[in-house]
């Protein structure tokens, strides 16, 4: 993973769909020991250093839905961001911001459902802002859900929407910010992170990615035209996303267009699904 830009093309994994209702009692809420957040955070760090969790109190200089000062520390990111890469301009600002704020929270609910088969308080995620990045992050309690993959999948799309909605609410108090905007870079990521998972968990079929694609859709309320983003690399044999939203990296100095970006011109020619 770049140190300087969080590449989507590294990701995480996916699998079924099933009857919600009838899985809902399957859920069990625990106040865990140590044991689960443990493996939770070594797991996350091994994705990259950046990804480094801690338990405990949730202070004033996190960015979370307890601190209603948020917006401050969001503020922080884009002004930095403006500072050091004045020629990109606000569309990259924002955008980067905003990738900024959902990066962890979705990594970290991807790892818990697929490796440690939980899902920690993902909703009440505390964050740490560093410059123009955001890295680290923090639960303020240990308890986890149990379930299915399905009804985990579920409840992080509840809890995604409800923090991302935090955000937005947030950002809404110094810039325009439209949910249309918010909901595309949101699909790019939770898809690029699924796709991702090919590498990591390779008894992954090409079929249950696309199930859980449309699952992870779904729990997030956003379309299922997102679908059509993701194509079969006939070299690879893999699964490859090329995105709805372009990130904008490429208006700063020295650096280019993502490989999964839709300006690229390697993806100008890709047969959509």
């Amino acid at each position: 993973m770049n140190d300087s830009h969080i590449s989507y093309d590294n990701a995480i994994d996916s699998h079924l769909i099933v009857n919600k209702r009838s899985r809902w009692h399957r859920m069990i809420t625990y106040q865990a020991p140590s044991s689960l957040l443990q493996p939770l955070f070594s797991a996350s760090q091994a994705i990259t250093p950046y990804l480094s969790g801690t338990l405990g109190p949730l202070s004033s200089d996190c960015i979370a839905r307890a601190n209603p000062d948020s917006y401050q520390l969001i503020k922080r990111v884009y002004d930095d961001l403006a500072h050091n890469h004045p020629e990109a301009g606000q569309a990259y600002w924002l955008t980067r911001t905003w990738d900024l704020l959902c990066w962890q929270p979705i990594y970290v609910a991807f790892i818990a459902i697929y490796e440690l088969h939980a899902l920690p308080d993902i909703k009440n995620i505390g964050q740490y802002q560093q410059e123009e990045f955001i890295t680290g992050y923090r639960f303020a309690t240990d308890e986890y859900e149990l379930g299915t993959q399905e009804v985990l999948i579920a409840k992080a799309g509840d809890a995604i929407r409800a923090l991302t909605e935090f955000y937005r609410e947030q950002m809404s108090q110094w810039t325009r910010i439209r949910p249309g905007f918010t909901n595309h870079l949101l699909a790019d990521l939770v898809l690029s992170v699924l796709i991702g998972r090919q590498h990591v968990q390779t008894s992954l079929s090409q079929h249950d990615i696309m199930r859980h694609a449309k699952l992870w859709l779904s729990a997030c309320h956003l379309p299922d035209k997102h679908l059509n983003n993701i194509n079969l690399d006939e070299r690879s044999g893999l699964l490859t996303l090329v995105r709805t939203s372009c990130c904008l990296v490429y208006k700063c100095d020295s650096r280019a267009y993502c490989g999964n970006c839709p300006r690229h011109p390697d993806n100008k020619t890709i047969k959509r699904s």
